[in-house]
């Protein structure tokens, strides 16, 4: 199958925030020349905060819900079940689009999960086995109590646990006792600075990390470090590093060539700036990227760089059950576990009122989580009949901690993907801007 380059024409469109470049694109494969670092001068921009109740009949809007929200940049896609994929991007400043490199922190999950899937197939993962049958390390981890004592855990973790986040394991920005055991400040304003994160938060290998757990496996739903386990899984059964696993199963058969934990120098050239929100003024400021260069020791639960055009590709592979382009990399059977609730009876997404998944730093109520979904081995499934907009049941969804979004309606044969870059979590605008995207979408006859 052929892949023409994409024809662009990014016009300058005048706004209230100043100039600013829409692309809109409908491509098979994008050129992957563009630069699209954002001026400092163009992320200094004050913000107007927009509601979270209004749909859009159609896609008409989004230019404006852009301009209004100050953001500095947007990347918008959308894919049918044949593969075919339509990109709406704006910038500030300079040119990003389908092909612009991004942090995409816990959306690599979904591809740990296609990971351990595969290895399941292959008859060499068990999901009803103890972990420690593949880490026997792991049995060393004890349940972190209110009082930071450590007591033996009696549950044996499963796969299936680290798949769908009821092993006990949390993070530090979703759990004071875990912060407080880490020695940082509970009350303390917006995300922690690097310096002032312990050192085995960005250990990425399993040897000399502690995760911390919370409670017994199978208790209930946690959102944590349970996907960087599992990746180690992937690592200690197959014989190779997560990168180059990854390369092998699923990017090169998927042609996803801008998508890696380490890129080549001319691809992470194109790499977007990432920003910090100050939570007083409200003003984007650049932050530097977290990351090691080169990484040289690979997490399962986040870590990559990819594109809005590869993840979609990775999405549409799924949406249309395993395979893209005559390639299969997983079963019928397993894409359905990624679309059918794989919590226990009674159990549901719950999250602590002040989780960043719920709340921002101006304390406003966010939409991403709803106590009334469930969750499968590889996101978030809808499931409530009451949701705002066109998501329908079912649905599938998640994000990345810098605000990449994606939505994947198996029923419709539809895939969505929202990429912004910036922290902390769950910006109100950008998370606006993706649900108006994705109702638009949907809406869609």
């Amino acid at each position: 199958m052929s892949y023409p380059d994409r024809q662009t024409d990014p016009a300058p469109v005048s706004g209230p925030c100043g100039s600013l470049r829409r692309n809109a694109t409908s491509f098979r494969r994008g050129n992957p020349t563009m630069k699209n670092r954002v001026s400092i001068l163009a992320m200094l921009l004050p913000f107007a905060l927009i509601g979270c109740e209004t749909k859009p009949s159609d896609c008409s809007d989004l230019e404006s819900t852009f301009v209004t929200s100050g953001l500095p940049l947007a990347v918008l896609g959308s894919t049918t079940g044949d593969g075919d994929g339509t990109f709406t991007s704006f910038s500030r400043s300079g040119t990003v689009g389908p092909d612009s490199v991004f942090e995409i922190a816990s959306m690599t999950k979904a591809v740990t999960a296609t990971a351990v899937m595969q290895l399941v197939e292959a008859g060499k993962i068990d999901l009803d086995a103890p972990v420690s049958e593949y880490l026997p390390e792991l049995d060393e981890i004890g349940i972190l109590q209110e009082d930071l004592s450590q007591r033996e855990a009696t549950v044996p973790v499963t796969m299936r646990h680290l798949l769908t986040h009821t092993a006990g394991f949390g993070y530090f920005f979703n759990s004071d006792r875990i912060k407080r055991d880490m020695g940082i400040d509970p009350a303390g304003a917006g995300w922690p600075s690097p310096e002032t994160i312990p050192d085995d938060e960005y250990d990425w290998g399993f040897d000399g990390l502690q995760p911390r757990r919370i409670f017994e496996a199978g208790e209930r739903w946690h959102y944590g470090r349970n996907l960087g386990i599992a990746g180690r899984v992937v690592e200690r059964v197959s014989g190779q590093d997560l990168d180059t696993y990854f390369k092998q199963h699923i990017f090169v058969p998927l042609r996803m060539t801008r998508t890696g934990y380490n890129l080549p120098g001319d691809v992470r050239a194109d790499l977007v700036q990432m920003v910090n929100r100050d939570p007083v003024t409200g003003l984007l400021i650049p932050l530097p990227s977290m990351r090691p260069v080169p990484m040289e020791r690979f997490y399962g639960g986040g870590g990559l760089l990819s594109t809005p055009h590869d993840y979609l590709r990775f999405l549409t592979c799924l949406v249309r059950g395993g395979e893209l382009d005559g390639t299969r990399i997983l079963s019928e059977s397993s894409v359905d576990t990624f679309f059918t609730n794989q919590l226990v009876d009674g159990m549901s997404i719950e999250y602590d009122p002040d989780d960043p998944m719920r709340r921002g730093p101006d304390d406003a109520e966010r939409c991403f989580l709803d106590d009334n979904d469930r969750y499968s081995f590889a996101w978030a499934i809808e499931s409530n009949p009451d949701e705002r907009g066109s998501r329908s049941q079912g649905t599938g969804y998640w994000a990345g901690i810098f605000n990449t979004y994606y939505s994947v309606d198996r029923n419709r044969g539809i895939a969505v993907v929202a990429f912004f870059q910036l922290l902390p979590f769950n910006d109100a605008r950008a998370y606006e801007l993706y649900r108006r995207y994705e109702d638009c979408i949907f809406d869609q006859p």
